[in-house]
């Protein structure tokens, strides 16, 4: 990953090294961890389920999940539109390579949406239809949707990558949450604005994991 951030080696650290979770291999706290940010994020729609999920973990690992995530923020603003959850999942060795399972090298991403990056075209159809959509099959961690986005930003700015509609599918469910987080975290889906409002917030969150969300509504 060009451009590593320190936030970046301190995650990976965090996984490969946790002393509250000393207990569990990297791949499981890996796994765990999505789950429980995807919960916190998705809270606004589903607080039960944020509840339930929390409620597994003792505070001390529940606060080591806000930690893992502050880090994450970090990564997220120094290095935006990047693949950051699919680089630590190869990193953590939690790829299924037995089962074909791989995931493109961001510059590989980068150099095919690149290749289907049509400027005109691109903003005649915000334009015209107001919303541009971009489907990935088989989306992984996101990274060729968040390559895209990377490409619209740098070449029409943010007003542009706001007429982003990005939809992706796969049969891997960490892949759905690496995939769902790094939307969000990068103010690609409906939520995403207020992802820099969730990340002052999310320790209180996670330590009283019954309260209620009253976040305002964002538009779409």
């Amino acid at each position: 990953m060009n451009g590593t951030s320190p936030h970046y080696n301190e995650l990976v650290k965090g996984f490969e090294n946790n002393h509250v979770f000393c207990h569990m291999p990297p791949y499981d706290l890996y796994r765990k961890w999505l789950e429980a940010v995807w919960s916190f994020l998705n809270a606004v729609h589903d607080c039960q389920g944020f509840v339930d999920c929390l409620s597994k973990y003792s505070r001390a690992e529940g606060e080591e999940f806000s930690r893992l995530f502050d880090l994450y923020t970090s990564c997220v603003e120094a290095m935006p539109f990047q693949d950051i959850l699919g680089q630590l999942f190869m990193r953590l060795d939690v790829n299924s390579a037995s089962s074909g399972q791989y995931f493109s090298p961001f510059e590989i991403a980068e150099l095919m949406a690149r290749m289907q990056f049509d400027r005109e075209h691109f903003a005649r159809l915000a334009e015209e239809k107001g919303v541009v959509t971009v489907c990935d099959p088989a989306v992984g961690s996101g990274v060729m949707l968040l390559a895209y986005a990377k490409i619209v930003n740098e070449s029409l700015g943010r007003w542009y990558v706001n007429k982003l509609r990005l939809y992706g599918m796969d049969i891997d469910i960490r892949c759905v949450h690496m995939c769902s987080i790094q939307l969000r975290m990068n103010g690609l889906d409906a939520f995403g604005r207020i992802a820099g409002m969730l990340g002052n917030m999310k320790q209180d969150i996670m330590l009283n994991p019954g309260r209620q969300l009253d976040l305002p509504g964002v538009a779409a």
